[in-house]
């Protein structure tokens, strides 16, 4: 299995520090009714959220189409049932005016969506705790997280940072750990924080013959030379 660079890890999956994070008890909350867009991913990917794979990374196919980017044409298909579902994100500042609102709960519909942080987070120098809620995890006999990274490789100050186009990273383990401490911390000094983020990360939760899924997807509008798709 394909690991993180290290400049990736070390903004991502930062150790608990008795900060509360992203557990606050106040949020702004914001609901997003309009369904998921279609997003590509990975083929593999689908065959580890299915469960039928341990993961890794490639080239992105062009299979992924259908609602909230189920892939088309009944590619890929399983026995098992494939249900959308909902997923919650939060967005919450370690440093004042980072984050517009301060606290920022974001209610995604079934299947996920994507997320603008343009609309959220300021041009101020500071960090900021990402974290999310996907409830189908509660009653599940198997979970997976994976990223797929939507951002270019780039260098600063003599590091690189960014997984690079459409590198996909099973990123389960850690990423339950980071959401029962005080979450994804990132910082926003000279955008470090769309190397982390931007991209989608998958989720996929296996109750019987079910499967629940969801996705969600980061960009931001005011800095797509940093993204592997420019509009």
């Amino acid at each position: 299995m394909n690991l993180l660079p290290i400049s990736l890890l070390l903004l991502v999956l930062v150790g608990c520090t008795g900060s509360p994070g992203y557990h606050v008890e106040e949020y702004q909350e914001i609901k997003f009714e309009d369904l998921a867009e279609d997003i590509k991913i990975p083929a593999k990917a689908w065959d580890a959220l299915e469960f039928k794979s341990a993961g890794g990374h490639e080239e992105a196919a062009p299979s992924a189409g259908g609602e909230h980017g189920a892939p088309a044409g009944g590619e890929h298909s399983s026995t098992k049932n494939l249900l959308f579902s909902e997923v919650t994100v939060f967005l919450v500042q370690k440093n004042p005016g980072i984050v517009e609102g301060e606290a920022v709960k974001i209610l995604l519909p079934k299947g996920g969506g994507t997320i603008d942080l343009s609309r959220f987070i300021t041009g101020q120098r500071g960090s900021f705790y990402v974290g999310f809620e996907f409830p189908a995890f509660e009653k599940a006999t198997a979970k997976k997280v994976l990223f797929v990274s939507g951002t270019r490789k780039r260098r600063i100050e003599q590091k690189i940072f960014g997984a690079g186009c459409n590198q996909f990273f099973d990123i389960t383990d850690r990423f339950m750990k980071e959401m029962k401490g005080e979450g994804l911390k990132v910082n926003t000094t000279q955008e470090r924080y769309l190397s982390v983020l931007g991209g989608t990360f998958l989720f996929s939760a296996q109750q019987g013959s079910d499967i629940h899924v969801a996705q969600v997807t980061f960009k931001n509008s005011q800095y797509t030379p940093l993204f592997c798709e420019v509009p």
